[in-house]
């Protein structure tokens, strides 16, 4: 490792075309390689750890594009962490763009009671029923009906997401509770969750939502998790290493 002292200027960065790393130490620009001669260890853990942080990270874009990131400070890595527990999909590197509706996908995290959401029927037609008493909501809360659909008309699977508020008026009663019923709630490549938020006022000026994921029936991202899967795609990035 060079250390050079460089007068009128402290640099922390890289150049990566050079190959070499500048960052300050002492009041010194230390100058060192930035390339590893350590060989790339891709377990298959290490591997699915990287599947994880890709994925999560799309799924995370989907939410940004709906304008639906209902997360407090740190929403990135609150979404992270919530996130943690899904299944691994493992996709091969042309298709690293790919994303997939997965049961228990996180779409908010708050103070308020959560809603109990699942997938039923009423009177025979497909609903989502919630654990929500008419007239409970408070006069300052509202209602965010998150639509997570699988999209498989191209290439590549993509998650789409769209938010809509709904009230107590469009939904139904049923055995004392509130439920959204229609022939959407039995679509098996799309998922719902309902979040119950606050609108901002003097006296709530970070207003708080409650902690929701999705409810779905859809098994399309199955054919992703399986061993086959998880071979073709580390193939696909030069295979693994380490323990098999």
């Amino acid at each position: 490792m060079a250390k050079t002292k460089m007068t009128g200027l402290l640099v922390n960065g890289s150049v990566r075309s050079a190959g070499v790393t500048f960052y300050t130490r002492d009041g010194q620009t230390v100058v060192r390689s930035s390339h590893s001669n350590q060989p790339m260890r891709r377990s298959v853990a290490q591997f699915g750890v990287r599947m994880r942080v890709r994925h999560n990270a799309l799924l995370w874009q989907a939410l940004k594009a709906a304008d639906a990131t209902h997360f407090d400070k740190g929403a990135y890595s609150r979404f992270r962490s919530l996130s943690f527990k899904l299944p691994v999909v493992y996709v091969v590197k042309s298709e690293s763009d790919a994303s997939f509706l997965l049961p228990g996908m996180p779409v908010s995290e708050g103070t308020l009671p959560s809603v109990e959401l699942t997938l039923g029927t009423v009177d025979g037609v497909p609903a989502l029923l919630t654990n929500l008493k008419k007239g409970e909501l408070k006069k300052y809360e509202y209602l965010l009906l998150y639509t997570v659909r699988q999209d498989v008309s191209t290439s590549v699977p993509r998650c789409r997401v769209s938010v809509r508020e709904v009230s107590a008026s469009d939904m139904v009663e049923t055995d004392g509770c509130l439920a959204l019923s229609g022939d959407e709630y039995g679509d098996d490549m799309s998922g719902w969750a309902l979040v119950r938020a606050e609108r901002p006022s003097e006296a709530r000026p970070v207003p708080q939502c409650s902690t929701q994921s999705v409810v779905t029936r859809c098994s399309y991202y199955e054919r992703f998790t399986t061993s086959e899967a998880l071979a073709a795609a580390a193939e696909s990035y030069g295979g693994l290493t380490g323990d098999k």
